[in-house]
């Protein structure tokens, strides 16, 4: 499975909704994180804070954490997520490197021997190459593992689903206690067996544009009458 990205509603708005936003975000990554998706905790815990909610958090921190380093215990991952880490570092050399090759070609640099501007121009190229295909590995052999152990680490996705269902309640009524639109607060979600919620669209997502996932995602919004 691969990862995603939607928008937060609130983004950019006054402070006075941030719990809003907070919840509507917490629901998408622990929803992620249940489909075994692995993102970074401390934006997660930040949120719990601010919705004071960090009781629950330290509740389910353990689970989140044995599905988030789960690929640290496949033999052979943490290696190449050294590597993708050592790769993701050189990013911005390569993006100064980039400027400065194009500030030769636009004639705002000096020109220095083929070779060089050369080399400029490729070494950025062969590091994200390297980048995405060490990236690309890894996630075929986590998708290949969990593929093969399908109730792994089912208690801790129970435990997490249990938060996110009180979440989207916590949400529902502070919706509707600031008479906002439900609509305003889509989600995309890995899983539908959330009570709360309406499925508006169901659909099977491509890689690279062209190949079909074995899964579905859904596209729902907060409801009050399901």
């Amino acid at each position: 499975m691969g990862y995603y990205k939607f928008p937060t509603p609130g983004f950019g708005r006054k402070r006075e909704v941030d719990r809003v936003s907070d919840l509507h975000y917490l629901i998408l990554q622990l929803d992620g994180i249940r489909a075994f998706r692995r993102v970074g905790t401390e934006a997660i815990e930040n949120s719990f804070k601010r919705i004071n909610s960090i009781g629950v958090w330290r509740k389910i921190k353990p689970d989140v954490e044995e599905i988030v380093y789960l690929p640290n215990t496949i033999p052979g991952l943490p290696r190449l997520i050294k590597i993708v880490m050592t790769l993701r570092r050189l990013f911005f050399t390569c993006l100064i490197l980039m400027i400065l090759a194009l500030l030769i070609r636009l004639g705002f640099a000096p020109m220095l021997t083929p070779t060089i501007y050369y080399a400029l121009l490729a070494f950025p190229i062969l590091i994200m190459i390297a980048f995405v295909s060490v990236d690309f590995t890894i996630r075929r052999r986590v998708a290949k593992y969990e593929e093969e152990h399908p109730t792994m680490q089912s208690g801790e996705k129970e435990h997490i689903k249990a938060v996110i269902q009180e979440l989207i309640m916590k949400l529902l009524k502070e919706i509707k206690s600031r008479g906002e639109n439900p609509s305003n607060y889509k989600m995309k979600l890995f899983y539908k067996d959330y009570k709360g919620i309406k499925i508006i669209k169901e659909r099977r997502e491509k890689v690279f544009g062209i190949f079909k996932r074995k899964y579905s995602t859904y596209i729902a919004i907060p409801s009050m009458t399901s």
